[in-house]
């Protein structure tokens, strides 16, 4: 159905001529439907010697275009009489009508005219004139009816989420890196050296988020002491293990945590991250620096050797003061599990600490919302974030961005989503039809529906309704 503008009525003859029910439709055939009932209603009088004729007319607004539909000829009396005497029917009458004063006559009328372009968005008017003998003058007049909506037909696709398996137990981790300086050669940690302070703060505040937490138990910490590649590197292996061991023993005697809570290894030297620098960043000789950090040297002293020697040690000191002090660093990670929540409780937790929900449980969340509405879709956005690499997480929200018509944001969810689920293939169904591709979306589909999916039943249809259209309008 397309949807019409209500028009007034309109005077002949001392009464109105009222029109109702208007509508404009396009057929599957490419045929455009027009239909109104028009009323002649008690108080219109039409002398007996007068004819009147009602006639439709399609047109631009501009008049540059129109198509004059048949028209519904109306009789007095007399005329009539006449009419039926000479059995004269007019060429483009639609029906011939002999008006009984006094009496609301009504004719349901309907055209059917082959669709062109110009006529979405044209005006349907209904001209109107009465005349009396061949010489009398001709009283005219008209009246709006309608404006055509011949809109292309907009795809109403069906998404498909999953719900997510149950995660029966709920691991989590909260992970930093320390930055703690020691005197040279030593492995004690001074509180209040330096940048230790802050740095052991920053530590203290990443247990306590954990531990302070009812919902929360600490299973394991994971500590890891990296040294530079300055120096030997047995001395540096040696630095590595012992800073991560002091690390752990402030630890311990700050919360009373037992050793067997921790787990303690070390990196001589961080030739990784040194790696990572040099390539981020424009260094002379960056080539010939990396060709010997990459080189299948197991003796690290040789390579540092070697970087040493570069450009009479003018590379070596650059890297010693810009680089070297990051590569000493402690990296420590707070493993803990959390408790299972009931709707009403992730309800509160997914917008304070929404990492302690699994996936199961924001779904649940979801569904407590009007699907489509913000709630529910912010929901999906939280869980996508939280599990960015979750296939579950990243169909749904693939699901939600196809919803909201992102179609590049959509690409990005169903590349990590499990290429051969059902509303893997469903959803990727849904973007080609929504890029118009319609014989892909029709593999996708068929592909989904053999898998089982109903929301792919669906969305056949809709690539059958598009082609349609698309035979009607042009595949454009």
């Amino acid at each position: 159905m397309i949807p019409t503008i209500p028009v007034g009525a309109q005077t002949l003859s001392g009464g109105q001529v009222q029109v109702s029910n208007q509508s404009i439709l396009i057929s599957d055939n490419g045929q455009v439907m027009i239909g109104m009932d028009i009323t002649l209603p008690t108080a219109m009088e039409l002398s007996s010697n007068c004819v009147a004729t009602l006639t439709p007319v399609l047109k631009t607004q501009d008049n540059s275009y129109n198509r004059i539909l048949p028209a519904i000829w109306v009789y007095g009396r007399i005329r009539s009489i006449v009419q039926q005497r000479e059995r004269s029917i007019p060429s483009d009458a639609y029906t011939i009508l002999r008006r009984k004063n006094g009496t609301e006559q009504t004719v349901n009328y309907s055209a059917r005219i082959p669709y062109e372009k110009w006529m979405n968005g044209a005006e349907l008017e209904l001209l109107a004139d009465v005349r009396g003998c061949v010489n009398c003058q001709k009283e005219e007049s008209s009246a709006f009816v309608t404006r055509a909506n011949l809109e292309r037909y907009v795809v109403k696709p069906a998404v498909a989420f999953v719900s997510p398996a149950v995660e029966a137990v709920k691991n989590r981790a909260e992970e930093g890196r320390a930055y703690l300086d020691f005197p040279v050669n030593q492995t004690r940690i001074y509180p209040d050296y330096r940048r230790n302070p802050s740095e052991l703060a920053a530590i203290k505040r990443t247990v306590d988020v954990v531990k302070n937490d009812a919902n929360t138990t600490i299973t394991e910490i994971d500590i890891v002491g990296y040294a530079s590649p300055e120096g030997r590197y047995a001395a540096n292996a040696r630095l590595a293990q012992g800073r991560a061991e002091a690390l752990k023993n402030y630890v311990m005697s700050e919360y009373g945590f037992k050793a067997d809570l921790f787990k303690v290894n070390s990196v001589p030297e961080d030739w990784a991250g040194l790696r990572e620098y040099v390539t981020k960043n424009a260094l002379p000789l960056k080539d010939e620096i990396l060709s010997i950090i990459d080189k299948n040297e197991n003796d690290y002293d040789v390579k540092e050797g070697c970087i040493k020697a570069l450009d009479g040690g003018k590379v070596y000191a650059t890297l010693l003061q810009d680089c070297y002090p990051a590569l000493r660093h402690s990296d420590y990670t707070v493993r803990y599990v959390v408790r299972g929540f009931n709707v009403e409780e992730a309800k509160q937790i997914i917008r304070t600490r929404p990492q302690q929900l699994s996936l199961q449980e924001m779904f649940l969340v979801a569904q407590t919302y009007e699907k489509g509405s913000n709630e529910f879709n912010e929901v999906f956005d939280v869980a996508v974030r939280m599990f960015p690499d979750d296939p579950t997480a990243n169909i749904n929200a693939a699901a939600i961005e196809l919803q909201r018509g992102d179609l590049q944001q959509s690409v990005r969810y169903l590349d990590k989503a499990d290429a051969q689920a059902s509303a893997t293939l469903n959803n990727r169904g849904v973007l080609n039809l929504l890029q118009g591709d319609l014989d892909q979306a029709e593999i996708n589909f068929k592909k989904a529906q053999s898998l089982g999916s109903a929301e792919a039943g669906a969305n056949l249809k809709e690539v059958s309704k598009k082609r349609k259209d698309n035979a009607i309008f042009g595949n454009r």
